[in-house]
Formats: C-alpha cells, structure tokens, sequence
C-alpha cells in the first residue's frame, strides 16, 4: 500500500505542465503506480479547464501549454532514439514514463558503484539536475547525508526506512538540505529506487568531512 505521495502542490503543477522534466517524471512514474494520485491529477485538470472556459487563468494556462510542447518537443527524440523491447523483469519494475530514458534492460545498464553495496546508473544529466536509478543490495545502509539541494525518490521495487519513515513500492520521498538521514535498505530484497537530484548529496559525519570533495553530483 502506497502510504507516501507527492504533495498537492506538485500535482497541480504537474496537472497544469508547470513541472520541470526531471520532477514530471518522478509524478508521471507514481502515477502509474499510484491510483488515488491519477483522480486527484484528473480533478486538478478538471478544474484548470472550467478556470480557462471562465477565462480566469488564460495567462497561466498559455504558458503551461508552451512548458508542455516543449517538453513534449524534447523527449520525442529520446523516445525515438531508446525504443527498444525490454524483457518482462525490465517491463515489471520500470513504470512506462520511465522507459524511455533507459537504452537498455535493467541488468544491463551502465551500473556503477556508488558505496558498499549500492549501484547506480544515471540517466541523464542536464544544468545541475541528476536523474538516476540506484540499487541497493538487502539491509545495506546508505552513509548519512544531507543535501546541497532537493532529492526526489520513488521506490520501483523493495524498500527502506531512514529513521523518519518507512518507504515501500509506489512511495514518493522529498528531501532537501534540511534533512539528514541514512536510509536502511530493507532485509527481504534488492531496493530499487529512481532518484532526482538538484544538487550534490553531501556526508555528515567525520568520515564524510574527509570524503565529500570527492562525492559526484
């Protein structure tokens, strides 16, 4: 059961096509997982259109509809370029928005590692904004960290608990730098997770004072 789910205020930006790519994403893949958050974006839409037939928002749903075409224009080549047949484990744990960033199955991206037990296989990088997938093997700790900007996380598959919340499938984590935590995969299996990140992550700790110079974006 999806307990954790992207606040109101990004569905309706997501409804009226004012998200950034990276975040759209993250929505788009929850909603696909997630039934309660696609009524709530239908009523979002719902109501952005009797705004525009009343003629209220005719400012603000112009500039929506130039954010979506062109986003819209940006992807069309991503899509074309990654339209390959994914097997069914790739087709079960990768939400249909998210395919069209991968150019290739699961197992074979290019994973790389990312700590002691963690994998990660970035997909795109564009102006500071990170969009990756990570792994993370069974009951293995991330090191704590915080952050120099915002992470999105959205867990494809397994779960974890930072010591504020336990996230499972279809749950949705929004975290900035007033956050220190250190998510625990959980025991049962793998964790996969697609994250975006707006700035680098960076350790706490005495060991993460010695190591941060050398953490990637």
């Amino acid at each position: 059961m999806i307990t954790h789910h992207p606040s109101d205020e990004y569905l309706v930006e997501y409804a009226a096509g004012s998200l950034p790519e990276a975040e759209s994403l993250v929505v788009a893949s929850h909603l696909s997982m997630c039934g309660e958050c696609r009524a709530r974006v239908e009523t979002f839409e719902s109501i952005g259109a009797v705004l525009l037939e009343d003629g209220e928002t005719e400012a603000v749903s112009a500039n929506a509809l130039d954010t979506v075409m062109g986003m819209i224009a940006a992807t069309k080549p991503v899509e074309a370029s990654r339209r390959i047949e994914f097997n069914q484990s790739t087709l079960r744990l990768i939400p249909p928005p998210l395919r069209a960033y991968l150019d290739a199955d699961l197992d074979n991206l290019n994973w790389k590692r990312a700590g002691r037990g963690i994998q990660e296989a970035s997909l795109k990088q564009d102006e500071g904004v990170r969009i990756s997938l990570l792994r993370i093997r069974p009951d293995q700790k991330v090191p704590s960290h915080t952050h120099t900007g915002e992470e999105y996380t959205l867990i494809l598959d397994g779960g974890y608990k930072d010591g504020f919340a336990h996230y499972a499938q279809g749950d949705v984590s929004h975290v900035d730098g007033s956050v220190d935590h250190a998510p625990v995969a959980d025991p049962h299996g793998p964790c996969l997770c697609l994250t975006v990140r707006t700035g680098p992550a960076q350790l706490t700790g005495k060991i993460g004072r010695i190591l941060n110079p050398f953490i990637r974006g």
